[in-house]
């Protein structure tokens, strides 16, 4: 199931929107958000995608 919680987000990302917020966050090298990954999904999108996993429970996951 996890396997297709992370497909569902990889097919909302935006990799241009990624890129401004790995920017914005600062996660360079040295930086405060250095390892931080973003996939550039808008929030809206993050909601529909939890809502339809809203029933799973932690060991399904």
């Amino acid at each position: 199931m996890l396997n297709q919680i992370k497909k569902d987000l990889a097919q909302l990302g935006n990799p241009e929107k990624a890129k401004n917020l790995r920017w914005f966050f600062k996660t360079g090298k040295g930086q405060y958000g250095e390892g931080d990954i973003f996939l550039g999904i808008p929030v809206p999108e993050q909601r529909k995608v939890a809502k339809k996993y809203a029933d799973l429970s932690l060991v399904d996951i």
